[in-house]
């Protein structure tokens, strides 16, 4: 399914509301499935080569394949998500500037063939 391509992950908190929707003391947390979508669109379209793979870090995670969004989840909880790792490395921790962050991968990339 993903033969000759690298795996993007894209580690999220889902979007909650831990003061209900309309509470005026903190806002939302996490990210929307709108955000979601918009960030593997827009990898998926810069960078064709990668398989973006999301996963929700409220759900158990693989102690092996996650290990380096592990430690920043344990040091800083939900808010370093968004996190992007590729190949296990963490690239980006919290919301990216997306033309660095597709740079950051195209970089990457070649290093890989």
């Amino acid at each position: 399914m993903n033969e000759g391509k690298t795996i993007l992950r894209l580690y999220y908190v889902p979007l909650s509301f831990p003061c209900g929707p309309q509470s005026s003391c903190c806002g939302p947390v996490g990210q929307s499935d709108e955000e979601l979508r918009n960030y593997v669109t827009q990898l998926k379209t810069h960078v064709p080569d990668v398989e973006v793979q999301t996963i929700d870090v409220s759900q158990k995670l693989d102690p092996h394949r996650d290990r380096a969004a592990l430690k920043l989840l344990n040091s800083f909880g939900g808010m370093a998500c968004p996190i992007f790792a590729l190949d296990g490395e963490v690239l980006s921790m919290g919301p990216p500037t997306m033309s660095e962050l597709i740079e950051m991968v195209k970089a990457k990339l070649p290093a890989r063939a």
